[in-house]
């Protein structure tokens, strides 16, 4: 963003949401949004901003019908904010683009701690595990509701994805097709198919005295439940072996913990723990085409530089992420 579309959006700040133009801080920048957080008088509030070439507004409408059904159903999100003008989006144009805005009061608390016992344990695991239950049960309570939302729905046409694993290696451009063709043939029933919030890791919730607030809901979509256990699942095992190397039985004592919350608010159907793998695979692909877009290739840290071998070499030798046994769970 160059200094005059950032003039301009500070200028659009104050005319729809009363912010103070001093305040205005990047916070972070997706392919998808630039996020900011900005204050309101002793607000502190977050502003993203999303260009129509990525998203349409209905696309964004959606978004926060899913966040407020939720949050009716007793689910901590982060609540969007309507505009001065009493709009929940803003449309702006600058530098001959549209973009739209849209505001959020910003979530109490931080981050969960891996390396704090006190915070990252089994009973924790537990209530995540009782929060996503509880989100994919309002999904099929909602279900003729829900589809009529606008948003993405699981395509295994991933042109982009695939074009760019073309330029790592043959296995991994066939290794890719292989996952696709797997989950394609996946029914599509109602216990098993709904709207997710697709990205449900520990990054994307904040925790407070005990209660859980989730955000980064711009990648909701219609896909398979298996899909956010997958996400879920494969960030805490992955950051937690950075933090708590000697923890060898987490990734089992993690998933047991998790389940046991996840079915005290939805019925867990055997099939939904048998795709589990086929979404851990996926997510290695997404994660190794989003660090290739996101990460100076040719200015790596150790860290990021051994994550990209790893991740390569897993996805062409076919190696599971996990030896955990889910279709025995």
């Amino acid at each position: 963003m160059d200094k005059n579309t950032y003039g301009q959006l500070k200028n659009a700040i104050v005319s729809h949401y009363n912010g103070k133009t001093e305040t205005l801080l990047k916070l972070s920048g997706g392919f998808q949004n630039d996020v900011f957080e900005f204050h309101d008088g002793q607000d502190t509030r977050i502003l993203r901003v999303t260009s129509s070439t990525s998203r349409s507004k209905e696309a964004i409408q959606s978004e926060l019908d899913f966040i407020e059904n939720l949050s009716s159903n007793g689910i901590g999100v982060l609540i969007p904010i309507q505009s001065s003008q009493g709009n929940f989006i803003e449309e702006i144009y600058i530098q001959g683009g549209t973009f739209y805005l849209t505001s959020f009061s910003k979530a109490v608390g931080q981050l969960v701690d891996v390396s704090d016992p006190k915070d990252w344990n089994q009973g924790f695991f537990q209530y995540w595990g009782r929060t996503m239950g509880k989100m994919h049960f309002l999904t099929k309570l909602g279900n003729e509701r829900f589809k009529a939302y606008n948003r993405p729905s699981w395509s295994g046409q991933d042109a982009e994805t695939s074009l760019f694993l073309s330029t790592i290696s043959e296995q991994a451009s066939g290794a890719f097709e292989k996952i696709i063709k797997s989950i394609d043939a996946l029914p599509r029933s109602q216990h098993s198919y709904g709207l997710i919030h697709n990205d449900f890791h520990q990054g994307n919730f904040f925790v407070h005295e005990g209660d859980m607030t989730i955000f980064d809901f711009d990648d909701c979509s219609f896909s398979w439940f298996a899909q956010d256990i997958a996400a879920s699942y494969y960030h805490a095992v992955w950051q937690n072996s950075s933090f708590n190397p000697n923890f060898k039985n987490f990734p089992m004592e993690f998933i047991q913990s998790f389940l046991e919350g996840y079915c005290q608010e939805n019925e867990l159907k055997k099939e939904i723990l048998e795709q589990v793998p086929l979404f851990l695979k996926l997510r290695e692909f997404f994660l190794l085409n989003l660090f290739y877009k996101k990460w100076d290739t040719q200015n790596l840290l150790e860290w990021q530089s051994y994550t990209l071998k790893d991740l390569q070499f897993r996805i062409e030798n076919e190696i599971p992420y996990t030896d955990v046994p889910f279709n025995s769970l």
